[in-house]
Formats: structure tokens, C-alpha cells, sequence
């Protein structure tokens, strides 16, 4: 094989194909310089398998248990519940924050709330707190 070999010449020698259609006899009047047409008909089709990777299933998170109140926290619980009304009893940390930030659009003084309930909503907060906070 020379330098100057045609791609054509080189195709030809690693397909080990002796001779080629009539139709592509010429690299200049040829439409596929690159003989693509030619390669896609000589190479094997993939075809869609099965998956390669089994997923395992998502788990299962556990039901929290409802908190246990005292008649102090259960009172910061209603007060909070009053005003928003997703606050589950078994609520989370972030749940809890969620909530609080939900009812402080509602009574901060700057939004048209008074600024005793906001002070007294920052109280229940602490108190309803004290049950998820993380030490």
C-alpha cells in the first residue's frame, strides 16, 4: 500500500473486498466520498437488550410516630395549626420551619400583622422546637 492510496484503495484492502459496484468506480464522480452507504450496509444493526443494570427499589420511608405534647406544646401546636394548616403532628424539623415561615407572611408587622401575635408565634416556635431540634 502506498502513501498516495486512495481511501478508496485502503477501504477495498480492509474489508477484503476484491472488487466493488460498478457505480463507485471513480473517487471525483462519486456522491459519498466517504462511503458511507457502503460501510452502513456491511456492519451489524444493534438492536435494543434488556437492561444492563438492575435498580434497587427506592425504600420505603418510615411513618414517623406522632410527637407526645405537653399541655405547654400542645397549646404552641394549635396556635401554630390555626394559622397554617399543613402541620401534621408528626412533623419534622423542616416541616415545622416550613410552617413557621408560612405563618410569619402572614402575622409579621411589616405584612399587615400585629407584632404581639408575631412575637407570641416566635414563642410557640421555640417551644414546638424543642421536640425535633437536633443536639
Amino acid at each position: 500500500m502506498s502513501f498516495q492510496a486512495s481511501f478508496k484503495q485502503i477501504l477495498k484492502e480492509k474489508m477484503n473486498e476484491g472488487t466493488e459496484p460498478k457505480s463507485q468506480t471513480t473517487l471525483q464522480g462519486n456522491s459519498d466520498p466517504a462511503h458511507l452507504a457502503y460501510l452502513m450496509g456491511h456492519t451489524a444493526r444493534l438492536t435494543p437488550g434488556p437492561p444492563t443494570k438492575t435498580y434497587p427499589r427506592p425504600a420505603v420511608r418510615p411513618v414517623r410516630k406522632p410527637h407526645h405534647f405537653n399541655p405547654a406544646q400542645t397549646l404552641s401546636f394549635n396556635f401554630m395549626k390555626s394559622w397554617v394548616n399543613s402541620l401534621n403532628d408528626n412533623y419534622s424539623e423542616m416541616e415545622l420551619k416550613k410552617a413557621f415561615r408560612q405563618a410569619a407572611l402572614i402575622l409579621h408587622p411589616d405584612k399587615g400583622g400585629s407584632t404581639q401575635l408575631f412575637w407570641e408565634l416566635k414563642g410557640h416556635y421555640e417551644v414546638l422546637q424543642g421536640l425535633v431540634k437536633k443536639s
